[in-house]
């Protein structure tokens, strides 16, 4: 109270009231206050007669918020999860899968090596795409070779930017290796697995993943690409040493040993599950608590893996996420505004391809569109 002529707390108060404490054995204190004569009055807890010593405070409505209890905040999950810093992209190179052996690729019979033409790129994507390759290069995940194969590189704007990032147009080495059986979940069926008390989520996306695992040098040539120097024109051939993208057995590949080292989380199934989709994970538990313990679990565990995973677009301990193109919340899913979004800007089909891709995209729906088999059947037809 700033108009008070002396401090409420402390010792202008306690020379005021011409006050005495002393500290007793056994923890207790003793108050002495003078009376109208020279006797002085003792307050303690350890007497009978004791009578509470009451001091009333008088202070203006606007600060009586000053005497309310502080509550301790909650302890922010990110800030707990700085204690693992070498798990995030954004903040370290890609690493290796150390439990993961070098991956061979099977040719079909009679495959002969496919060497095309490398398809001009403007100056502008090809400064933009010297510097990607370069990086991966110093990371050791590209490297210079010979070989019969070539397949090219392709300029791709990266979105909301003015960048480009190179994609390889591997259809003609897709086309000649072995199909893996893939292996992936039905979504549907995976959110199935969701406990019923489930009231927090973590959601972790990997960064690079397919780059976490080695490809066998013996395999390596079949991904091979030329690229010619945007300063000096000086033209190699480059190729990958971990798995490429773009490369149709690459999801199923990285599933499969991503799988075998999450086999090690040890998860409490009553109070956490954990759910893997290719390289999206979900960590779903009815305790914040719970899900914070086994979040940290999980990204020790895939730290010391070799995997990376996106600071960016991770989801710590949130009672409603985005997994899968699905808005999470407890037990309930509702489609992503992603996923409506991209539906809806598919262009009207004119083709029979056409037809199969749109039906494709929008059966990803189909639960919330009443009696969709029966409106696509004569489409399917």
């Amino acid at each position: 109270m700033p108009e008070c002529p002396i401090q409420l707390l402390g010792r202008d108060i306690l020379c005021k009231l011409q006050a005495q404490i002393t500290f007793l054995p056994g923890g207790h204190a003793r108050l002495d206050l003078p009376e109208s004569g020279s006797s002085t009055r003792q307050y303690s807890p350890a007497s009978q007669h004791t009578q509470p010593v009451q001091i009333a405070v008088i202070m203006p409505r606007e600060e009586e918020w000053r005497t309310a209890p502080t509550l301790l905040a909650a302890p922010d999950p990110y800030t707990l999860l700085l204690e693992i810093p070498g798990v995030w992209a954004e903040e370290n190179p890609p690493r290796l899968a150390v439990n993961i052996p070098p991956v061979y690729v099977d040719l079909k019979p009679g495959a002969t090596p496919v060497a095309l033409r490398q398809y001009h790129i403007p100056q502008k994507a090809k400064q933009n795409i010297q510097t990607h390759l370069q990086r991966l290069k110093e990371y050791g995940i590209l490297k210079f070779c010979v070989s019969p194969w070539n397949t090219p590189l392709l300029p791709v704007l990266k979105e909301g930017t003015q960048e480009y990032r190179p994609v390889q147009d591997l259809r003609a080495v897709n086309e000649a290796t072995v199909t893996l059986h893939p292996v992936f979940p039905n979504p549907y069926n995976l959110l199935a697995l969701i406990p019923g008390d489930t009231k927090y989520y973590t959601v972790l996306d990997l960064k690079d993943a397919f780059f976490c695992i080695r490809l066998a040098p013996a395999s390596q040539p079949l991904f091979a690409f030329q690229w010619e120097e945007s300063t000096t024109g000086a033209r190699h051939q480059m190729t990958w040493t971990r798995l490429p993208q773009g490369f149709k057995n690459s999801p199923t590949i990285f599933g499969c040993a991503l799988s075998q080292d999450l086999l090690s989380f040890n998860a409490q199934p009553d109070k956490v599950v954990l759910l893997q989709y290719v390289d999206d994970l979900l960590l779903a538990s009815p305790t914040e608590k719970d899900c914070l313990s086994a979040t940290k679990a999980l990204l020790h565990l895939l730290c010391q893996a070799g995997y990376r995973v996106s600071k960016k677009k991770a989801q710590i301990c949130k009672q409603s996420v985005k997994y899968l193109g699905f808005q999470l919340t407890g037990t309930k899913r509702a489609l992503g505004a992603e996923r409506k979004e991209a539906v809806c800007r598919i262009p009207q089909p004119k083709t029979r391809r056409q037809v199969r891709e749109f039906l494709g995209a929008a059966g990803f729906c189909r639960l919330w569109i009443p009696n969709f088999a029966d409106i696509a059947k004569p489409l399917h037809q």
